[in-house]
């Protein structure tokens, strides 16, 4: 039998994850991407309460900033070509406004505590083990187009995200910690220097999950790099992957993840996404009618079934449609 790839091999999880029960996500934008898949299928999530970060130690931080429920002062901005920004946040969080940024930066930290105390399983996922520091504050999360040479840039060692992770281990001991590493690669840094960074990454998360019998590895990474291998499953930038990729992990993650019934209702759920994206080719007819209507039906059917579910915005897309 002729073999056309490697498979990698992942065990069910030992734990599930369901549309009852709260999941928090943070890390790099491979993060944003499986966050928004559990997102699109009704699950209830928290992504990113800094913004997309890619290093360990800005993730302990913003980890930290949300079990701390930390309140942001003033004097925690700084400001850039007239524009206000936090070195613990992305730059989806800078204003023009100073009072404005300060204000989204504590409402989503407290969101995010919220969030977090009605979660069971935190999903981690670290990018890059490249850090940059800035003179008087330390590791920065995002350099804000400031320009280089004001950073010292270093590799960070695999006892100094063990030691950073040990500051919140008393925090995540209730938690389902699951760890990832983004197939994102960052060749700015260099090839080289990319493959160091996420073995650096690799080799302090497997000390972490050896130590800890609530911290587990899900191999996105491996997944893409290894099983997929193959630069048509990567955008024309060579760094992000594919729709088609993410999708293939993602796949690979409801197998791990899901039990039966989460997976048959996710199921139900993209038939009636899909059809709130049909086009029908006469939006006047009466057989176009008869179908919203049946969508509809199978909507609020659905909801009663399942009280945490909730077809408001696919309602009024497919009532709107023309």
């Amino acid at each position: 039998m002729i073999k056309l790839f490697t498979p990698v091999s992942i065990k069910k999880s030992g734990f599930s994850i369901s549309h009852e029960g709260a999941v928090f996500l943070i890390g790099s934008c491979f993060t944003e991407n499986i966050g928004e898949k559990l997102a699109d299928n009704k699950f209830d999530v928290f992504t990113n309460p800094t913004g997309i970060i890619f290093n360990p130690i800005s993730v302990v931080n913003s980890l930290k900033s949300v079990f701390e429920q930390k309140e942001f002062l003033l004097e925690d901005l700084r400001d850039h070509n007239n524009k206000w920004f936090s070195f613990n946040h992305h730059g989806s969080f800078s204003s023009f406004d100073k009072e404005q940024c300060l204000a989204q930066i504590n409402q989503t930290n407290q969101s995010a505590h919220d969030h977090l105390k009605k979660s069971k399983t935190i999903f981690i996922t670290l990018g890059s083990a490249w850090i940059y520091e800035y003179e008087r504050f330390g590791v920065v999360a995002n350099c804000h187009k400031i320009p280089n040479k004001n950073f010292t840039k270093r590799l960070l060692s695999v006892k100094e995200i063990l030691n950073a992770f040990e500051q919140i281990k008393a925090d995540l001991k209730d938690y389902n910690v699951v760890f990832t590493v983004s197939p994102v690669r960052h060749i700015k840094d260099g090839l080289h220097e990319n493959n160091l960074s996420k073995a650096t990454l690799i080799l302090a998360i497997n000390n972490l999950v050896e130590q800890h019998t609530n911290f587990h590895y899900f191999p996105a990474y491996e997944l893409v790099i290894d099983e997929l291998r193959d630069y048509r499953f990567y955008k024309e930038d060579l760094v992000h992957p594919t729709d088609l990729a993410v999708n293939y992990v993602w796949e690979k993650f409801i197998n791990c993840y899901f039990d039966k019934d989460t997976e048959l209702l996710v199921e139900e759920i993209q038939k009636i996404k899909l059809a709130a994206n049909h086009k029908p080719f006469n939006f006047g007819s009466e057989e176009h009618r008869q179908f919203i209507m049946k969508q509809i039906g199978l909507m609020n059917d659905l909801s009663k079934k399942h009280d945490f579910l909730n077809f408001k915005a696919e309602v009024k897309q497919i009532s709107t449609l023309k």
